[in-house]
């Protein structure tokens, strides 16, 4: 028999902070994302962080046909593109491994508007992940940072613990290495619902330790694949085996 082994991950969240993962193999090979959202007292801003490349799809499959509008920064591009009826926008800031995206909602600010809003923020790129954060904590503040992994049998959400204990249930969870573990259902319609019930695609698993807190969703027939093969034991094998830590306050 083949024991049972996990990979271990070296990310670097969006704030900046290190972040060091144990990954079971059962769960998948991940590629990894990130999100970040800025608030202030004329600033209210969601960002979504992807390996480059991603952003070209926009003017091609998002919203067909779309300006284009490129604004030289130190170290990356500053990239407008909005819809041919103004109905929606997105600013793109592509690095050369990386890129953050935002979206408007309605018409792209103009130029001095662009430049306004990228004077609150600092944006590095480098291999081992992209940080996005703002130039004052005074002014802007950074309230929600996560890294999200998709793999072809598994979604993996890791925030930071002091961000995720309001949601957690009162109750004690699971006992793990990693930390508490607690299962909650999953919002789906009701077709999916159907397709996955009696299955453990069913449930989200919620991992809590010291540093961080991981949300794990097991891909199946809901999301066009095949039913996981693992078993209940095996599942929480998996999970005693899931762990990580989220380095410094950010």
């Amino acid at each position: 028999m083949v024991a049972a082994t996990s990979r271990a991950v070296s990310l670097i969240a969006p704030s900046g902070a290190p972040v060091e993962l144990e990954v079971p193999e059962e769960f998948g090979e991940f590629r990894w994302f990130g999100t970040t959202r800025f608030a202030g007292p004329r600033m209210s801003r969601q960002f979504f962080l992807a390996p480059l490349g991603q952003h070209r799809a926009i003017p091609t499959h998002v919203m067909p046909g779309a300006s284009e509008r490129r604004q030289p920064m130190r170290g990356y591009d500053a990239i407008v593109y909005e819809a041919r009826d103004r109905s929606d926008s997105a600013l793109v800031l592509a690095g050369p491994h990386h890129e953050a995206t935002t979206w408007f909602g309605g018409p792209a600010p103009d130029l001095l508007g662009v430049t306004t809003m990228l004077s609150s923020f600092r944006y590095a790129d480098a291999p081992g992940g992209a940080t996005l954060t703002p130039l004052s904590s005074l002014l802007v503040s950074q309230p929600d940072v996560a890294l999200i992994g998709h793999s072809e049998e598994a979604t993996l959400i890791v925030r930071r613990s002091v961000d995720v204990l309001p949601s957690l249930p009162e109750w004690a969870g699971f006992a793990l290495p990693g930390g508490e573990l607690w299962r909650a259902g999953r919002v789906l319609d009701d077709r999916g619902a159907a397709l996955v019930a009696g299955t453990p695609h069913r449930w989200r698993f919620v991992l809590a330790g010291e540093s961080l807190a991981m949300d794990l969703v097991l891909l199946g027939p809901e999301s066009g694949r095949a039913p996981t093969s693992l078993s209940e034991d095996r599942i929480v094998d998996a999970l005693g085996r899931l762990s990580g830590r989220w380095a410094g306050g950010r």
